[in-house]
């Protein structure tokens, strides 16, 4: 491809870094994927830096530094967007382009606007609808209760429509989490405040949208990887998003005149066996249709979503409940990175998101800052506790995961170069 100048050049990776801080992605990816571009546009000296509402680049040391500051509300690259899973997928294809030179930036700006203007697959009653089936799935994992699935159904209708109606109302998406956290409690508590203790495990499966699983998730990877800034940063808003929602529960079951604090009662009358593979399959349809996910990618995503459910099942016999995301993230990470080399195939990151909303490690925590709040602090305490342990667990798994792939892809490159005559 024929030199760029520096300026078109910067202008494409500072809009390209904002898209990719959208996707949820790691920050050291993000730095990488840019500084590997930077390098194909013939800019080998790029310093590149990445923080949570910023984009910041040079053409080396000494150098001028351009910054770019991410959109607040609402548009590709802002901090609280939430770009659907085909999204992320032209994302990643317009990263992949950019690091091997094979895309002009003034034509990379204009296919990132694309995707920000791009429709979702699907309308938005379909939408709406794999979101109730994403609430099920849900259910059928972490409390497969009969009596209690119309339940689910109902209220993650209910969250959904509110979401829908969020979208048309600017500066409703801050307030939404307490909202539909108080809606979703009030209701819940008022149906079942007749019985001694209503299991708060109940409300997590209608509130799935709003935990911030991936985002403490990623926010330990960063911390992992010396990205002290961004990780502290994200650590923070999946607190505060734990926060809301605990507060919307609880003035919920106040609303109705429920304890919140007496709601962490164990699930009875449990489904059988079946209930948590075919949540599984249900969750994975659901999340294909809430968050339009690219075509023929829903094999992929079964494939990821069944690896991570059985790799969860697995620490949990060796390692116990709290250290069980270890081995989930053990094997997600490198699949989700070796099937991306299917033709077929979504990127990494649109494979494995799902699997981080699967696992949920953010409902621990939401349980615990629910029970703080409701005055139960040893119970609150403890299952906070577990969260943290499961969030950090998760991110351990996958810098293994993704390191032992490396080392191992390594070791077959260095293997074949030695046979070669």
């Amino acid at each position: 491809m024929e030199s760029a100048s520096e300026k078109a050049v910067f202008a494409f990776l500072l809009e390209l870094g904002k898209a990719l801080l959208a996707t949820g992605d790691a920050v050291s990816d993000i730095e990488e994927r840019l500084v590997a571009a930077a390098k194909a546009y013939g800019q080998p000296s790029a310093r590149v830096m990445v923080l949570p509402t910023a984009v910041s680049i040079s053409g080396g040391p000494g150098e001028p530094a351009t910054l770019a500051t991410v959109d607040t509300e609402g548009s590709l690259g802002s901090a609280g967007a939430q770009l659907r899973l085909d999204q992320i997928t032209e994302v990643m294809h317009i990263a992949r382009a950019a690091a091997a030179g094979e895309m002009p930036p003034e034509r990379g700006l204009a296919a990132l606007r694309e995707v920000h203007e791009m429709p979702s697959r699907y309308h938005p009653f379909v939408t709406v609808l794999g979101y109730t089936v994403v609430t099920l799935g849900i259910g059928l994992i972490i409390a497969p209760v009969a009596s209690v699935l119309p339940a689910y159904a109902v209220l993650g209708l209910l969250v959904a429509l509110m979401r829908e109606g969020a979208r048309r109302v600017p500066g409703m998406n801050v307030i939404l989490p307490v909202l539909a956290a108080g809606t979703v409690s009030a209701i819940a508590f008022a149906v079942s405040g007749r019985y001694e203790a209503a299991p708060l495990v109940e409300l997590i499966a209608p509130l799935v949208l709003f935990l911030p699983g991936a985002l403490l998730t990623m926010a330990t990877v960063d911390l992992a990887s010396a990205e002290v800034v961004t990780g502290a940063s994200r650590f923070m808003a999946g607190m505060l998003q734990l926060a809301l929602l605990a507060f919307g529960i609880v003035a919920g079951a106040m609303l109705v005149g429920v304890a919140a604090a007496r709601a962490s009662a164990t699930p009875s009358d449990l489904l059988g066996w079946w209930a948590a593979p075919l949540g599984v399959l249900v969750f994975a349809i659901g999340t294909a249709l809430h968050n339009s996910a690219p075509r023929r990618s829903l094999r992929w995503l079964l494939l990821v979503l069944y690896a991570a459910w059985g790799g969860q099942l697995l620490g949990q016999v060796l390692f116990g409940a709290e250290l069980s995301g270890f081995v989930g993230g053990l094997v997600v990470a490198p699949l989700a990175t070796l099937i991306e080399r299917f033709p077929s195939a979504p990127p990494a990151l649109v494979s494995f998101l799902p699997a981080f909303w699967l696992l949920v490690p953010g409902a621990l925590g939401l349980i615990g800052f629910t029970q703080l709040v409701g005055n139960e602090s040893i119970a609150g305490i403890t299952s906070f506790g577990d969260a943290l342990i499961s969030i950090i667990s998760i991110a351990l798994g996958i810098l293994i995961g993704l390191r032992a792939l490396h080392i191992a892809q390594s070791a077959v490159a260095s293997a074949r170069n030695i046979a070669r005559p």
